[in-house]
């Protein structure tokens, strides 16, 4: 009876023990690290609804612990991702852009397949577009918002010296004209990152050359040293030649180009959609508060395709690393970060905080009670009157060709290159990681 007594405390003391253990591994707390772009002022919105997501996972998901890694986004696109991306130590939820970097990744095995997170939580078909995160037919990341770019102008000097919106690249070139002899700026501009003056010769390109000719770069179809590119790209240059944009901005960082605008110094500014929250805050924009206008890059008269497409899309968002598959903890926070920030309460809020074009379909009688600026309801008529839209052309191409162009339009800028001869250059590097792809 001593014995038989003595082996049941013995098993209920290990039943016990195991219980513990198991209860202990199961609140174990983890530290997930996010990497985002939200740096400054200008994005402070954005940084406060992802923290405020992930406070909300944290009551999903007991015992996790978030550390935010703010990165540039240059920085975390061109360098810091790609060589985590090679090391296979990327964090577990980054920020991601959609076309050829989802590709490159997806195809090394390094992004988590969201597509069936997406149809438990019944999103699968929420995404106005999921297009440029989509490899084989599978989902591997997801677009925060949607952009549209063109050109935002000082309202009140438009109207006080009789100016007009232009329809033509010639009359907008008249305008730059009768701007510059004014004494100002005609095209406020930042070009320290690439990218920036990247956005304005895109649509240029896109204009001259047709709205769909960058999607044939990386299949050869189409080539970077086409007439109508180097067409393009002689404008930019006579616009950098006419002083049209301010000297030095090779130096400048991008949050200055709006400080141009703001401050009176310049009165166009080609931007992305995302630029209008900046006008809506009486901090930033000072005086210039709610009386920038927007309008669309004008057409091109000699210009190839559809002239009212705009640059626009849903290229950037959020991506997760393969890794999070292979640990129960950070799966069940993977889902529970989708299913607090791809919502209709959130896009609503990046509409009204910072002017992000929603990603999702959102509810009709939502989106009209939306509480938005009238620049913003002006960029949205934009993109509703466009005949379609183009994505940035480095969700297109390959990052080596990425990196050719963003080196040549800055050397352009500088007066180190010609149009011809930098597209020359691009084309190359073209033709080499067009080779390696189909090797």
């Amino acid at each position: 009876m001593k014995k038989s007594l003595l082996l049941v405390v013995l098993s209920l003391v290990l039943v016990a023990t195991m219980a513990v253990t198991s209860a202990g591994a199961a609140t174990k707390s983890v530290t997930m690290v996010v990497r985002h772009t939200q740096l400054g002022e200008a994005k402070q919105q954005r940084l406060n609804i992802l923290t405020d997501v992930l406070k909300k996972v944290q009551k999903d998901v007991s015992g996790v612990e978030f550390k935010l890694d703010g990165v540039d986004s240059d920085v975390n696109r061109k360098e810091k991702l790609r060589s985590e991306m090679a090391t296979d130590s990327a964090p577990p939820i980054f920020d991601l852009f959609g076309g050829a970097d989802t590709q490159l990744y997806a195809s090394e095995g390094k992004l988590l397949d969201l597509t069936p997170i997406l149809k438990e939580l019944g999103l699968t078909s929420k995404f106005i577009s999921l297009d440029e995160f989509k490899v084989n037919g599978k989902v591997y990341g997801l677009p925060i918002g949607g952009y549209q770019e063109g050109y935002f102008y000082n309202r009140d000097y438009f109207t006080a010296k009789g100016l007009t919106i232009p329809k033509t690249l010639d009359e907008l070139d008249q305008l730059a004209a009768k701007i510059k002899k004014d004494g100002k700026t005609p095209f406020a501009q930042a070009s320290k990152a690439a990218w920036v003056p990247l956005m304005t010769a895109n649509t240029l390109w896109a204009r001259y050359a047709g709205p769909t000719i960058t999607s044939g770069f990386a299949t050869g179809k189409t080539k970077w040293n086409s007439p109508e590119m180097v067409a393009a790209f002689n404008k930019y240059a006579d616009w950098v030649k006419k002083g049209y944009f301010k000297k030095g901005e090779l130096g400048l960082d991008y949050a200055e180009q709006r400080n141009q605008l703001i401050r009176g110094e310049a009165i166009m500014m080609y931007d992305g959609s995302w630029a209008s929250s900046v006008f809506a805050d009486p901090k930033q924009a000072g005086k210039m508060t709610n009386k920038v206008g927007y309008f669309p890059m004008p057409k091109a008269t000699k210009g190839k395709g559809d002239q009212t497409w705009v640059n626009g899309g849903f290229s950037n968002g959020y991506g997760f690393s393969a890794k999070v598959a292979k640990d129960p903890k950070q799966l069940a926070v993977v889902k529970s970060f989708i299913k607090n920030m791809y919502n209709d309460e959130m896009q609503i809020r990046g509409l009204e905080a910072d002017g992000v074009l929603p990603s999702m379909k959102i509810d009709s009688a939502k989106l009209a009670k939306a509480k938005v600026s009238d620049l913003v309801k002006v960029i949205i008529a934009v993109g509703n009157r466009a005949g379609g839209a183009f994505p940035a052309f480095d969700s297109l191409v390959q990052p080596d060709v990425n990196t050719a162009i963003s080196e040549g339009i800055q050397k352009l800028i500088g007066g180190k290159t010609t149009a011809k001869a930098m597209l020359d250059s691009v084309q190359k590097v073209q033709e080499t990681a067009n080779e390696d792809s189909d090797n």
